[in-house]
């Protein structure tokens, strides 16, 4: 029998940040707290204490549960979450939703685009399908050109009766930090009173994205894009598609964190403990991996062994497909399946694997959460690591929901001792590692996304964290003479000056 939640009282600082945004004349706030400080109870009590009376609360599909149990403890049961989700009952809560019913509703902004976005096959004049053309051959190829339909559902709704929302929450804000995206013109078609947006990385991986969230908090302070940067941003030239010149954003316009000091009401708070730095372990490749590496770099081809044993070559022809290849042969050996796609045999020979199995016997068999950016990469390992006696199982973009609460509950739990996850299906909306683990192995990073390698050590390096397993440490495999080291570089120098314009220093400085 599972026993609910207790009703918790905010700490000092979490009080005084809930009365500055009740208090708040612009109806709007951004909280940029690092994570595990405790955002979900400061939101919640905020809802509750403003007795809003409908509310659209955006989050990760994971954390619905604890918002649910958060919200209702926090409320003395009062208010009951309701989930808008594909499910029978998702969809009458969406249809209540629409039709303006007061109530506290749940969903994520991916699922919220889909209901206001229609794709389907585009038609000629005479309503036939209009085949795509293959670009090398210039020849009508089996597949057919898609166009998307905005439904305008949520600007319907709010033109009817139903009106705008009480407040619109939005956990892990920072979805939308593309202004582009799609999921950031249904928000805006969203009509709401308060606006309150929340995430420790809200700028994504580069400045300019630092105008999205706050844009769409104060459209009145923040002006049109290329205004705003023109005044705020630093660019230089780059040059591309064969030297044309482009102004490309590298940075805030010194000084570094005045963007931030303008807000009307910006919160920020991080931990006094800082994660020491990664201890760089280098690996050499195997003698096979070094001559695909070596092949693709000079002659951008090599050859892999197929589905069936024999050797084919693997061409390249785009830079950015050179780069991929590149980076995918210094995790292992790189093979061919039966549909010719890219992909690791079984087999396949892997250095990193090699100085894993190195590390984890220096740990002793702790617990060890492992990411790497390759969802194929993690299942190799986790089924390689298990055939070797290490229990492990891979969390990936295609496990299920109930799939990964299983995972979850078996590694906190003790019954499952390794964790093989991808960074970006595990580096946020989930919480609770850090009460079984304080050790992590990084085998591969997103290239130039630092957000998604801060929000992943932070499912590990945060407030509550166990000692039972000494000090927090954690071990980056490079393979020697590759990419690896190119790409933490950057991440390194990129997470830099994101922290320096949106960091508490920026923000607290003089």
């Amino acid at each position: 029998m599972t026993t609910a939640p207790a009703k918790l009282t905010p700490r000092v600082e979490q009080e005084d940040s809930i009365v500055r945004i009740l208090a708040e004349p612009t109806k709007a706030a951004l909280i940029g707290d690092e994570t595990g400080y405790g955002k979900t109870l400061l939101a919640t009590e905020v809802i509750v204490r403003a007795g809003w009376k409908r509310v659209l609360l955006l989050g990760i599909s994971a954390t619905f549960p604890q918002w649910a149990d958060r919200l209702a403890a926090q409320s003395d049961g009062a208010i009951q979450l309701r989930r808008l989700d594909s499910t029978k009952a998702g969809r009458e809560a969406f249809d209540a939703f629409l039709a303006g019913e007061p109530g506290h509703y749940f969903t994520t902004i991916q699922w919220a685009t889909a209901q206001n976005n229609l794709h389907r096959d585009k038609t000629d004049y005479a309503g036939n399908k209009i085949p795509k053309i293959d670009r090398k051959t210039g020849l009508p190829t089996d597949k057919f050109e898609r166009e998307r339909v905005n439904l305008k559902v949520y600007e319907k709704m709010s033109n009817r009766k139903a009106g705008p929302v009480d407040a619109i929450i939005f956990d892990e804000s920072h979805a939308i930090a593309n202004r582009d995206s799609i999921g950031r013109k249904t928000l805006l078609s969203i009509k709401t009173d308060w606006k309150i947006a929340m995430s420790a990385t809200w700028s994504g991986n580069r400045f300019d994205f630092a105008w999205s969230t706050t844009r769409w908090l104060w459209p009145e302070l923040i002006p049109a894009y290329w205004t705003w940067r023109e005044e705020w941003c630093r660019t230089e030239t780059k040059y591309v598609n064969g030297g044309r010149a482009v102004q490309e954003v590298v940075g805030e316009k010194e000084p570094e964190g005045g963007f931030v000091k303008t807000l009307p009401l910006y919160l920020r708070r991080e931990h006094d403990m800082k994660a020491p730095p990664a201890v760089i372990v280098e690996c050499d490749s195997t003698v096979e991996q070094r001559a695909q590496y070596e092949d693709l770099k000079s002659e951008l081809m090599t050859w892999a062994s197929s589905w069936s044993g024999d050797r084919e070559p693997l061409v390249v022809d785009i830079p950015a497909v050179l780069r991929s290849r590149l980076r995918q042969v210094a995790l292992a050996e790189l093979s061919l399946d039966q549909e010719g796609k890219v992909t690791f045999a079984p087999n396949a020979a892997s250095a990193k694997l090699r100085a894993l199995r190195g590390v984890l016997d220096r740990w002793a068999g702790q617990p060890v959460v492992i990411m790497t950016d390759s969802k194929i990469y993690a299942k190799l390992v986790a089924a390689r690591m298990t055939a070797a006696g290490y229990r492990a199982e891979a969390w990936t973009g295609d496990s299920s929901q109930g799939e990964r609460q299983r995972l979850k509950a078996d590694f906190i739990e003790g019954r499952l001792p390794y964790l093989v996850m991808t960074v970006q299906s595990g580096g946020t909306g989930v919480d609770g590692l850090q009460f079984a683990c304080s050790k992590i192995v990084w085998l591969s990073i997103p290239e130039g996304d630092p957000k998604l390698v801060e929000q992943a050590l932070g499912r590990v390096f945060r407030p509550g964290m166990t000692t039972e397993y000494g000090a927090f440490e954690h071990v980056r495999i490079n393979m020697r003479d590759s990419l690896d080291t190119e790409i933490l570089e950057n991440l390194l120098l990129k997470g830099k000056a994101i922290r320096d314009s949106i960091g508490a220093q920026a923000l607290n400085a003089a």
